[in-house]
């Protein structure tokens, strides 16, 4: 087995202690604010049908992502989540959720459909402002990016840390991110009817992830003890 298999291995098994909390690892849209989220954290994404290749049963991690990177700022772990997850009536953001925007437009290439405001500007463009049937268009699709991403189910770990780009939370966020990536060899690919591989992004279709920063990168086996210790934290939190 290399080395890259063994920490990949090791990854799993970490994370496998999330979800004997009985808190973990249920579908994102199950959630709410009044859930046991910390303050700061990594999370980690599942989606249904997407398996590991070496057993065909543990859930495949699609996505990772952390929050509060920048100096100074009062993002929560949870308010990362929602901006993901929408809202409860199925609505939501494209535009102040880069996953959201990602599914989305893979949703458009496997319906074959068009939205031209789709992606266009961190807030609404004039175009889309001025046209109700723009804006029903859209919000049409957000249910549906909505609908697609509540069914994942989510891990976290708790990373009380300050906001900084140097912090804990983004060590392990990008080497998770370009270990499961491996320099886009994925040891665990994804299954052939994976949404990913129709997304118009080719570092989501290569790494099979929905994450396009670090993908390309060397990862540091040391944030694996890091990680460790973080999930034992978190557990310990839920006990």
């Amino acid at each position: 087995m290399g080395e890259s298999s063994f920490d990949l291995n090791r990854f799993y098994a970490i994370l496998g202690h999330l979800d004997s909390s009985g808190e973990q690892g249920l579908r994102l849209n199950s959630y709410t604010g009044r859930s046991p989220f910390p303050s700061r954290g990594v999370y980690f994404f599942r989606e249904p049908g997407e398996t590991r290749l070496s057993d065909s049963a543990t859930p495949r991690i699609v996505r990772v992502g952390t929050h509060a990177v920048s100096a100074n700022s009062k993002s929560t772990l949870w308010g990362r989540l929602r901006a993901h997850s929408g809202t409860r009536e199925g609505g939501g953001n494209h535009r102040g959720s880069i996953f959201r925007l990602h599914v989305g437009a893979a949703i458009l290439v496997r319906e074959g459909v068009s939205i031209p405001t789709w992606g266009i500007g961190s807030s609404a463009p004039t175009v889309l402002r001025e046209s109700q049937p723009a804006q029903l268009a859209e919000a049409s699709h957000e249910r549906k990016v909505s609908d697609y991403i509540g069914a994942m189910s989510v891990l976290w770990v708790d990373i009380p840390d300050d906001p900084s780009p140097n912090s804990q939370r983004s060590f392990i966020e990008r080497n998770a991110i370009a270990l499961l990536s491996n320099r886009f060899a994925p040891i665990d690919s994804a299954s052939s009817a994976w949404l990913g591989r129709l997304s118009p992004k080719d570092g989501i279709r290569l790494s099979n992830l929905w994450n396009l920063n670090h993908i390309d990168q060397t990862y540091d086996p040391s944030f694996l003890d890091e990680l460790q210790t973080a999930v034992q934290r978190t557990n310990h939190r839920l006990d």
